[in-house]
């Protein structure tokens, strides 16, 4: 199959319709290749079989049978949404997790009519108490209103609106999200395996979403299984643009640090995966350092390369989803699984540099130490390296036995030390580990950058400035006779 070129996109298209059906979702389809078959229902958060439209002959294959173990996965708990201001127009069903931002719910648009019009419910609490959080919230409402229209990128379909058009009214805020069943994390915690054609299609549609992120000047900063969505049909969604940054192609490449580079959240565990042991469970919780690039532990300036060692390390335990990789499912864990960064481990300062010490010789223990030259490209750091020792690291072809070369191949070339000899989003595609699978009409790239507001760039953001911008974009969603002028 010859290599499809990218095609432009302009991000000023119709956004998407209030809800969309799990069943008409817009799906990836693999023509003329081998076919990955659905993931296993007991895996997903949904009580109803997907139309196998990604794959057409898993519609033939019918869902593995659930047992009454399983069934308390979406058994229905009463809740109370008695706090949960959102209208008339969605019903809430039931909560789905829990973090410091808040809580998401699955919820009913009845707006549709249809009994399976559902969406996802993100509330979060008073994110104009502090920067940080409203930062995040500004980021997530701007980042995804022009990325709409991707079916590799959640899609934020509303904002309920505040009860009046006084700013001071504004206090909770609820981002509708399309729905998906489950995630990556969830997956991998499953007892599923995996075959080399899953593994296509996952790692396929995040390198396409990547493309399309990175062509905007976005870097995401928090690509981890927990913000990687799937739907039993296997078509699947990168979410959480809280950390991205925005990035203009002009200036020089980022700095390490940022205000809101805080903790990841935390979901509430699933029945069950509560019966885990507890080691497993923990994994949940781990800070995103497990998935973060060297440059970013060393304090280094970084580019859009720090996002694709993320998806390498997502790569890794894919494979390790693959029969014959390792003695058993719950044998799977992270490439780079440093053991400082359970947030049990303590706080302080001297702990931190702890972690970036145990972080990178958990790094350097697999892929090796850095080369002279590569020692030389991060300045003063390197001292700090090389006071780590010679590591002569694992070759993947061992951690990995039952992969393909090819799938090796391109592993390693994500998870290189040195940033500006790592693969890009962009190249990865052409890689031969797709060849035969490749879609040019999902491969699409922004026309321009996305920019923030200027007083975002300043170190010190007024927060009546803030919240005014974040109050102007979930305006947006509103019918068009009570949107902003200048929307």
């Amino acid at each position: 199959m010859s290599s499809p070129v990218g095609r432009r996109y302009d991000p000023e298209v119709p956004r998407a319709p209030p809800s969309t059906p799990a069943s008409q979702s817009n799906l990836v389809t693999f023509d003329g290749s081998a076919t990955p078959l659905p993931i296993r229902a007991e895996v997903i958060n949904s009580s109803k079989l997907l139309q196998q439209q990604m794959f057409p002959e898993c519609a033939e294959t019918p869902a593995p049978t659930r047992t009454s173990e399983t069934t308390t996965l979406t058994a229905a708990m009463p809740e109370d949404f008695s706090e949960w201001a959102v209208g008339d127009r969605y019903q809430m069903m039931r909560l789905l997790g829990r973090g410091s931002y808040g809580e998401v719910a699955q919820a009913l648009d009845l707006s549709t009519g249809k009994p399976d019009a559902f969406v996802a419910i993100k509330r979060i609490r008073s994110p104009f108490d502090q920067e940080i959080d409203a930062i995040r919230l500004y980021r997530e409402l701007h980042i995804l209103r022009h990325m709409r229209g991707h079916q590799c990128i959640i899609q934020l379909l509303d904002v309920v609106q505040p009860p009046t058009d006084d700013i001071d009214d504004f206090h909770d805020v609820y981002l509708v999200f399309e729905y998906v069943d489950t995630d990556l994390w969830k997956l991998i915690m499953s007892p599923q395996y995996l075959t080399t054609e899953h593994i296509q299609a996952f790692l396929y549609q995040m390198l396409v979403a990547l493309k399309y992120i990175h062509s905007f000047s976005v870097i995401h900063r928090d690509l981890k299984p927990a913000n990687i969505l799937l739907n039993e049909d296997c078509s699947l969604k990168i979410c959480d643009f809280g950390l991205a940054r925005m990035v203009s192609s002009e200036h020089k490449p980022s700095a390490a640090t940022d205000r809101t580079s805080n903790e990841p959240e935390t979901s509430t565990l699933p029945p069950l995966f509560s019966k885990l042991p507890l080691t497993r469970q923990l994994t949940k919780h781990v800070v995103t350092r497990w998935y973060r690039a060297p440059e970013l532990i060393l304090v280094q300036p970084y580019t859009s390369a720090v996002d694709v060692w993320s998806v390498g390390c997502i790569l890794a335990e894919l494979l390790s989803m693959q029969d014959g990789n390792v003695p058993s499912y719950e044998n799977r864990e992270p490439l780079f699984p440093g053991g400082a960064c359970y947030p049990l481990s303590g706080d302080g300062a001297a702990l931190k540099t702890d972690e970036r010490i145990d972080q990178l010789s958990t790094i350097f223990d697999v892929i090796g130490s850095p080369s002279e030259e590569d020692l030389r490209s991060i300045g003063n750091a390197s001292e700090y390296v090389t006071s780590l020792g010679k590591k002569e690291g694992k070759p993947f072809e061992k951690i990995f036995p039952a992969s393909s070369p090819k799938a090796i191949d391109l592993l390693r070339k994500m998870l290189q030390f040195n940033p500006t000899r790592r693969i890009t989003a962009h190249d990865a595609l052409e890689h031969e580990f797709f060849q035969g699978i490749r879609q040019a009409h999902l491969e699409m790239e922004a026309t321009s950058e996305i920019r923030g507001p200027d007083f975002m760039e300043s170190n010190n953001v007024d927060l009546a400035l803030l919240k005014r911008a974040i109050f102007e974009e979930a305006r947006y969603y509103a019918s068009p006779k009570e949107r902003p002028l200048n929307s």
